[in-house]
């Protein structure tokens, strides 16, 4: 039972590919084909990429660093982001949600001295989008469980099972 290093490999080949004032499409095509490949093929092999995304971030804007060259360009790193959020950006419940954060990661600078604060404000926002998401299911749950009780307590039962009257049911019922 063998794991593959796939957080070396997509790092490999983003600084092997990286060269200063070009274009990232063959680092970025390299990159989306090792990633599609652990998905499809392996997706066993647990990779958390929103921890490894975070230390490449810091690494890259790290004053420490020695080297010139980040290890990933721009684009590729943008990429990185989108895929390291798109199974969380997906389970939001409200698409003007999904959109926004989307639309944020278009939208930022994945430049090298912005790439901590960048990716930290895109995780920041969709944990504050999953709070409220499981904050609007629970209200519906709570608001489902209050009718219900109106409905069982109702003695003539008419008023919450006739449909015409469901809509004064539930405001009647607290929720």
């Amino acid at each position: 039972n063998h794991e593959m290093n796939w957080q070396g490999m997509v790092e490999t080949i983003g600084r092997a590919h990286y060269l200063p004032g070009r274009g990232a499409s063959a680092a970025l095509k390299c990159i989306k084909n090792v990633l599609h490949t652990h998905q499809v093929a392996f997706p066993q092999h647990c990779v958390d990429w929103e921890n490894v995304v975070t230390e490449w971030a810091k690494e890259d804007t790290s004053p420490a660093i020695e080297r010139n060259i980040p290890k990933f360009h721009r684009d590729a790193f943008k990429y990185l982001i989108s895929f390291s959020i798109s199974k969380r950006v997906k389970a939001l419940g409200v698409v003007e949600w999904r959109k926004q954060i989307k639309d944020d990661v278009n939208e930022l600078s994945w430049f090298l001295c912005y790439r901590k604060k960048s990716t930290e404000l895109i995780y920041s926002k969709l944990a504050r989008y999953e709070q409220l998401d499981q904050l609007r299911e629970a209200t519906s749950l709570l608001e489902l469980a209050l009718w219900k009780c109106s409905v069982d307590q109702d003695t003539e039962g008419e008023c919450c099972r006739d449909k015409a009257k469901v809509d004064v049911c539930r405001i009647r019922c607290g929720a």
